[in-house]
Formats: structure tokens, C-alpha cells, sequence
């Protein structure tokens, strides 16, 4: 019987024995706030330097830390967010909590991802801001985007939630937006189980942000003095995550090369079949990070029985889609019956047809996720692609 492959993300990422000291150190102390100890003041100033920022503010999740962006900008209610449909439901709930609209731009056919000519088909008088996902890992086409950005006075937030330590142009993204943020959570490249960071260079939006994690208290001002700013909720960062977190930042950058040489040896193995099967496109300006591997193939028949036949004959679950089978438009109900939510939202006159993002609609019906991390040995690595070509012969002929 052949070794099972599994399609899983949220595979364990344990901590090494020298790794221990300080999480031991906090446990026994029995202090486990930030602001009992110093740990997540220095984390988060070692966040900063990797991502080439001048701030940075850690938080309890990527979601909490897009809501964390959204409080800091403190935009109109009403204001349009453009970002991309394919993606976890994360980046739509703080835009919808902050009484805001999204807009779906589509997809390239190719990258996976946003791109500046899809977003300025959506730019109206009420758009405030483009979030750009580097999906899986892999950048957005940052140059055209700042432009846009740029030329219709819009601001530019990045989620490198799948792409911590990518690059663009030499420079990690992240530091392209005039705020952005990231993710910890189990699967992503690093992790405290579940956590986020925003990252700017500027200094009134990490002021808002600091505080726009913690209820917005004035902790800097005299006890008597204190008060709630504007309204933001409780989702601060805590010393424990920050004492599991801060080790792997020192080993990200080695392991991200790991992931890339494996997805190398991937790549070259399917490179002669393109015609029937592909991975995403790299511009020549980025540095993917391979959070994941997703690959498109010619149909949705073809996709299937590829699927099918990889987990039933070869072993290996692969997911179909990407991180939901449709667009985000299609699968959350309170985009699909706003009208369950009664007059509450601004956004629930906007309405999300078939057709929207005709690019993501498509590929999700063509691509799938095949396992991938940066345990696997060469070996199994040769044994994966092994099965993939099996899969793809018989898919063919």
C-alpha cells in the first residue's frame, strides 16, 4: 500500500528543543499579557524589521488584524473596499462590520490573483481602498497597483496572510501598502496557532491601530484620565503566542527555501504537460513563498477525474478549488440573502451576481490543491510528482 498523501495545511509545526526556553520561562511566571513582560513589544519590533516597516501591531488573528487596518483608516460608512473573491471569509466579515462595501474585482486567469485593470473597472466615487491577497504566496503585480493607488487617491492595503517573506522587486511585500497585514494562523508559514500583524509607516495609522486592538483605551494617559477613543474591540496579541512566534520569525526565511525548492522540483516535472495542466504564473519582478500549490487544469471534467483518481487509485488527496470551491459572493450567506440582515448593513442593497468575476468563477472549477510542506523529503517529493503524472497519462489518454 502506498504512503497516504493528504492535502492538509494545518499540518504540526512544533517548536525545537532550543526554541522552549522563553515560553517555559513565561508559563511558570504565570504573567501571560502583554503588558506584563516586554516579549511582544520585542516581536513586534522584529516584525517590523522583517517586513521592512517602520510599526508593526500583533493581534489575535489575520481577520482581527484587517479590522484593526479598517479602524485605523476610520472610513465613511458606505466607502467600497475592492478585493479579490477568492479567499477566506476573513476579508470580507471586518469590511462588513465596519458598515463598508466590498467589491469583487476579478482575478488574472493565470496568477490567481487581483490586478489593477480588474480593480479600476470597480473604482466608483465611493471606492476608499484596494485589498491585495498574495495568494498562495505569490505576489501581486505591486507596481501597477501602487499606481492606481496613486492616481485615484485610493489607499492600497496588502494581505500577506499566505506570503510572509515573498517579495517584490526585491522589497517584502507588506511595505507596498500604506497599511497591510498578515496572518499566524496553524497553517500559515509561521504560526502561534492563531494570531495576525499589521504593518505600516505610518505613524497616526499605528497609533490608531495599537490602540484599535485593545478597545481603543488611552493605557498611555493617567488612570483618571483614560477613555475609549472610538469603538474597537478586545483582540490583543498575548506574551505565550509571542514566545511560540518569535523563534520561528528567525527560521522563517530558511524554510520559505525549502518550500521553494520544492515546488522547483514540482514545477519541472509537470513543465512538458502545460498544455493540460499548470501552476500559477510568476511575474518577473516576485518571489513566491509557496504557502500552498494550487494547479489548474483545461476543464472542470478534467479536474474532477483527476481528483477522483488521485485519492481512489494513488493515494493522495488533493482539494478541489482553492480555499472555498466558488467565489466568496456564492458561498456567504449574508452576501447572498442581505436582506436577512435587515437595514443594519450599508451593504445590503449590493447584490453579487453570476458572472461577476467570470476569471474566478472559472478557475475554481479547474484547480485544486495537491499536499504540500516543508517536511517532505526529496524522495517524497519525487513520490508525489510520481503520482501526479500517473494521474495526469491516465486523465489524457
Amino acid at each position: 500500500m502506498k504512503k497516504k498523501f493528504e492535502f492538509n495545511l494545518q499540518y504540526p509545526k512544533p517548536l525545537l528543543e532550543n526554541e522552549l526556553d522563553q515560553l517555559i520561562s513565561i508559563a511558570k511566571s504565570g504573567l501571560f499579557s502583554r503588558y506584563t513582560g516586554h516579549i511582544v513589544d520585542e516581536l513586534e519590533e522584529e516584525l517590523a524589521s522583517y517586513y521592512q516597516t517602520e510599526y508593526a501591531v500583533t493581534c489575535t488573528s489575520g481577520t482581527a488584524a484587517l479590522h484593526g487596518c479598517l479602524v485605523a483608516l476610520d472610513f465613511p460608512p458606505g466607502s467600497e473596499i475592492i478585493t479579490t473573491s477568492v479567499a477566506d471569509i476573513g476579508i470580507v466579515i471586518p469590511i462588513m462590520y465596519e458598515n463598508l462595501v466590498p467589491v469583487f474585482a476579478d482575478i488574472d486567469s493565470e496568477t490567481y490573483n487581483i490586478t489593477a485593470g480588474n480593480v479600476e473597472k470597480q473604482i466608483t466615487s465611493k471606492t476608499k481602498a484596494v485589498i491585495a491577497v498574495h495568494l498562495a504566496g505569490n505576489p501581486c503585480d505591486l507596481d501597477s497597483l501602487v499606481d492606481l493607488c496613486k492616481k485615484y487617491k485610493i489607499v492600497l492595503i496588502e494581505d500577506f496572510s499566505q506570503a510572509h517573506g515573498a517579495k517584490w522587486d526585491g522589497e517584502k511585500v507588506g511595505s507596498y501598502g500604506q497599511i497591510s497585514y498578515g496572518s499566524f494562523q496553524q497553517s500559515k508559514q509561521i504560526t502561534c496557532g492563531e494570531g495576525g500583524v499589521i504593518v505600516t509607516n505610518d505613524k497616526a495609522l499605528h497609533r490608531r491601530a495599537f490602540i484599535g486592538v485593545d478597545k481603543a483605551w488611552q493605557r498611555h494617559l493617567p488612570l483618571e484620565k483614560r477613555f475609549y477613543e472610538f469603538l474597537a474591540p478586545n483582540v490583543r496579541f498575548n506574551a505565550l503566542q509571542a514566545a511560540v512566534l518569535k523563534p520561528q520569525l528567525k527560521r522563517l526565511d530558511s524554510l520559505i527555501e525549502r518550500k521553494r525548492s520544492i515546488a522547483k522540483k514540482l514545477r519541472q516535472s509537470i513543465a512538458h504537460l502545460s498544455e493540460y495542466i499548470r501552476p500559477q504564473k510568476i511575474y518577473s519582478k516576485s518571489f513566491h513563498s509557496y504557502y500552498s500549490f494550487p494547479l489548474f487544469v483545461i476543464d472542470n471534467d478534467f479536474r474532477n477525474k483527476m481528483v477522483d483518481l488521485l485519492d481512489d487509485k494513488y493515494n493522495m488527496y488533493c482539494a478541489k478549488g482553492y480555499a472555498n470551491p466558488v467565489p466568496l459572493y456564492q458561498c456567504v450567506n449574508s452576501l447572498i440573502n442581505p436582506e436577512k440582515y435587515g437595514k443594519k448593513f450599508v451593504y445590503s442593497s449590493q447584490r453579487y451576481p453570476e458572472g461577476t468575476c467570470h476569471n474566478a468563477e472559472d478557475l475554481l472549477k479547474r484547480s485544486f490543491l495537491i499536499p504540500f510542506n516543508e517536511n517532505y523529503s526529496d524522495e517524497e517529493v519525487k513520490d508525489i510528482s510520481n503520482r501526479l503524472l500517473s494521474a495526469i497519462s491516465e486523465c489524457i489518454n
